[in-house]
């Protein structure tokens, strides 16, 4: 079967909510090669294969987005194969004019939650647990693309384990910028009047006292 290629260009709502992760995992669904990256604000796509296989691609990368994606396809053309070996995120490309989509701050999902709540996890009761499905975004954002070197978060080197999820395609916290544990994340420190806590239960403790 003959090859062929498509450049997707995809605005909207694309920064922050785990589009380029979603791609990434899509186009290995389809068996494409190729790659996927942030440009200025937008995301761009180049992909690999059949027809068939390309047709399925087009049609899941908004119908199958994440929850809190909002993406658009803004153009859409037919280009030469180069041949990829696989398919890929490539480093942000930061030339051009910004597409300015400042991606909102998400309350925590319901898996984050789930391990918030678990003793045996290893963010139980952290503060600032997130996904690429939540958590803080504006809030930490100093310029675009949204990459964790260009937030607030660039203070944090992550640990062994964050740096596996953060690292693994199929991990739903492969590339969550805010991502942070006890270990290696921000931490809370509670001050009252005549004490301070450095521990998180003991801190949540003396609040609900």
């Amino acid at each position: 079967m003959s090859t062929t290629a498509r450049r997707y260009t995809i605005t909207g709502k694309v920064q922050g909510v785990g589009f380029r992760p979603f791609v990434y995992r899509l186009a290995h669904r389809c068996k494409l090669k190729g790659w996927v990256r942030n440009c200025t604000g937008q995301v761009e796509i180049h992909a690999e294969g059949t027809g068939d296989q390309l047709e399925r691609f087009s049609e899941a990368l908004v119908n199958d987005a994440p929850m809190i994606a909002e993406p658009s396809i803004c153009a859409c053309s037919t280009t030469r194969p180069e041949r990829f070996e696989q398919f890929s995120i490539l480093p942000s490309e930061q030339s051009g004019t910004p597409r300015i989509h400042i991606p909102a701050d998400f309350f925590t999902c319901k898996d984050c939650e789930a391990e918030l709540r678990d003793p045996g996890e290893r963010r139980y009761q952290y503060p600032f647990i997130n996904c690429t499905q939540c958590g803080p975004r504006y809030t930490i954002i100093e310029q675009l693309p949204y990459d964790r070197p260009y937030t607030s978060m660039a203070e944090f080197p992550l640990c062994d384990e964050c740096r596996k999820e953060y690292e693994d395609p199929f991990d739903r916290r492969f590339h969550a910028q805010p991502l942070a544990c006890p270990v290696c994340g921000p931490k809370l420190r509670f001050i009252s009047s005549d004490t301070s806590f450095d521990d998180t239960d003991q801190a949540l403790n003396a609040c609900i006292k």
